[in-house]
């Protein structure tokens, strides 16, 4: 699978102007050197940066989060994977962008994260950043804490499609304006928030339309000035940590998430499920006979099809991104068929396909909007 590129001119914030723009294969943001972007080196104070040794003991506080982006950056770069993807999402009381997703998806060799104690209380908030090409970090997300529970104050994203952008300044005593607005009519919506001591709540203290570009300078209209802006450059930025680069362990030494006996509960719940549907005869195999993995294509509302990295598997286990364990389909309505692919991806999420098509031995593939079968097959691989 392509990367998929995302649609937008680069944008800068200068003063009076602010344009974006991001790509999900080049996630550069261009700023000049008075930009408005979070990025701006300013002045930094020490401790800003915190050492190695407090940093343990946050990495444990946001744990939820780091949970999250590893299955996000082992995630393969496939939209119909990242959909399903970001229903596993643990979240927070404000859950991850679904764009934020995406991005970080195909920008997953740029991804960064950092602690900055924004306000000076003592207490750290958690920064994930994606790094330029000139070392500065546009900022994709920002975590602070609540009773010791990570909270996502802030986001930066740009979306694949429909212009909607988002970006963040964080200035130093810990104000954070979080900007949205879509490149379309350049109309939009700035927050300016104050991370509270004492892991309270943050307030937000200002809120208004905006428009991009402006007619002057975004700061001030926020009370703030370029001033004011943290050097977020100089903090001390670290790399995820991938689920796929701790892994180096063979086929044989895995443990096979698929069997004979979880093969035969699908069957049996296919079975009920299909009469409960009024299609009593689902059978295993496909109708009007079998299809090679070589043969499955993508089908999609958004884009052209695309041929599907799959094999067939009976355990779960191999080397392409999608190992389809089971089909099912209803033989006695053939050829107005509906089949049914049981697959887990390399990152060990569990996709059930469906297709209404054959189509001279070429046959296009859909995650199914049936939630039960989806359910019952993630249950299945995930038992003991």
């Amino acid at each position: 699978m392509g990367y998929r590129s995302i649609v937008g001119s680069l944008f800068i914030l200068i003063f009076s102007f602010f344009t974006v723009g991001c790509s999900n294969q080049n996630s550069d943001v261009s700023s000049d050197d008075t930009s408005l972007s979070a990025t701006t080196s300013q002045s930094t104070t020490s401790n800003e940066i915190k050492s190695g040794e407090s940093k343990k003991d946050y990495k444990d506080l946001y744990k939820p989060v780091f949970e999250d982006y590893k299955k996000i950056l082992s995630t393969p770069k496939d939209l119909n994977v990242i959909a399903n993807l970001y229903k596993s999402l643990q979240g927070t009381e404000r859950p991850i962008n679904s764009w934020s997703v995406e991005n970080a998806v195909f920008q997953s060799d740029k991804m960064s994260y950092a602690y900055a104690d924004l306000n000076q209380d003592g207490v750290e908030e958690l920064l994930v950043g994606v790094e330029q090409s000139n070392g500065d970090y546009f900022i994709s997300g920002l975590y602070y804490l609540v009773n010791e529970k990570p909270i996502l104050l802030a986001e930066g994203f740009v979306a694949g499609h429909g212009g909607a952008r988002n970006s963040m300044n964080i200035y130093k005593g810990g104000d954070i304006l979080e900007l949205s607005w879509s490149s379309g009519t350049g109309e939009g919506r700035g927050v300016l928030y104050h991370l509270n001591l004492n892991q309270q709540v943050a307030s937000k203290l200002q809120e208004q339309d905006i428009r991009v570009p402006g007619n002057k300078s975004l700061h001030s209209d926020f009370g703030k000035t370029e001033a004011e802006l943290m050097n977020l450059k100089q903090l001390d930025w670290q790399k995820f940590e991938s689920s796929t680069s701790s892994k180096t362990i063979s086929s044989e030494e895995q443990i096979a998430p698929w069997n004979a006996s979880k093969s035969a509960k699908l069957e049996a719940f296919i079975k009920g499920w299909g009469e409960r549907l009024g299609q009593p005869n689902y059978q295993k195999g496909i109708a009007g006979g079998d299809v090679g993995a070589d043969h499955l294509y993508t089908l999609r509302d958004d884009g052209p099809s695309e041929k599907m990295n799959a094999e067939y598997t009976d355990t779960g286990l191999g080397n392409a991104q999608y190992r389809i364990v089971e089909r099912y389909s209803n033989w006695d309505k053939y050829p107005d068929v509906h089949s049914y692919f049981f697959a887990i991806t390399n990152t060990g999420e569990t996709i059930v396909f469906h297709s209404p098509t054959t189509n001279g031995g070429i046959m296009y593939l859909k995650p199914t909007e049936n939630t039960e079968i989806q359910a019952e097959f993630k249950r299945l691989v995930e038992e003991e």
